[in-house]
């Protein structure tokens, strides 16, 4: 079953983290406090709605506690943007990211439940997005429309597996070009073997990765 996510606050930061996950094939459910920006999201995601995110009865509403991630994005309100952190946390929603104005911001974020905290705006947005399509995706950079760079953990239960057995190339048009397995970092070979809790760096079409992704674990 898919992951389901809810963006409240729609400034350029969170549109982007919205359309993005829509675009990648995820339910996602939108909320703003302005009509005028709620505007903007109701094409690009699942559900758009208007209302005030430090209403516990709003956020019931739109399913917050249903929800296995929440990305707070409430420009020029670090009050309300607290105070939404912490209704969500009080509802159990598993993972809360926030993006904050400043030090204080992102500490009083995490006192209150926090589980990742984000401080820049567009591209750092669509860089979230990728990165919450899978926990084994640690981390990830765009190189075109098509292609981007990513950092996948290799699940603790994969069977080990000669990279030529695989036939990657192939199969999900991905190149691997790095393997980091402790403290060393080294390129691949045919005949390498990949190991349960290794990371690999490759190069891949973004429609691509969650198939390929899935095969690691």
């Amino acid at each position: 079953m898919k992951k389901t996510f809810l963006v409240i606050g729609l400034d350029t930061f969170g549109l982007a983290v919205a359309e993005e996950l829509t675009h990648l094939g995820y339910e996602v459910v939108a909320l703003d406090i302005k009509e005028e920006r709620v505007n903007k999201a109701v094409n690009l995601v699942s559900e758009a709605a208007i209302g005030d995110s430090t209403d516990e009865a709003v956020l019931l509403e739109i399913g917050a506690p249903h929800v296995d991630h929440a990305i707070v994005s409430i420009p020029g309100n670090v009050q309300n943007s607290i105070l939404t952190t912490m209704i969500l946390s009080e509802m159990k929603v598993p993972k809360i990211t926030v993006k904050v104005e400043n030090e204080y911001h992102a500490k009083v974020s995490e006192r209150v439940g926090a589980t990742e905290i984000i401080d820049s705006e567009l591209s750092a947005g669509r860089r979230l997005a990728r990165k919450l399509i899978s926990d084994n995706v640690l981390d990830y950079y765009n190189i075109t429309d098509d292609y981007g760079v990513y950092e996948i953990k290799v699940s603790p239960t994969f069977e080990s597996t000669k990279l030529i057995d695989m036939d990657v190339r192939n199969k999900f048009d991905v190149n691997l070009l790095l393997i980091k397995r402790g403290k060393e970092t080294f390129s691949p070979k045919a005949d390498t073997v990949i190991y349960p809790n290794d990371v690999i760096i490759i190069i891949a079409k973004h429609n691509k990765v969650s198939k390929f992704e899935a095969i690691l674990r």
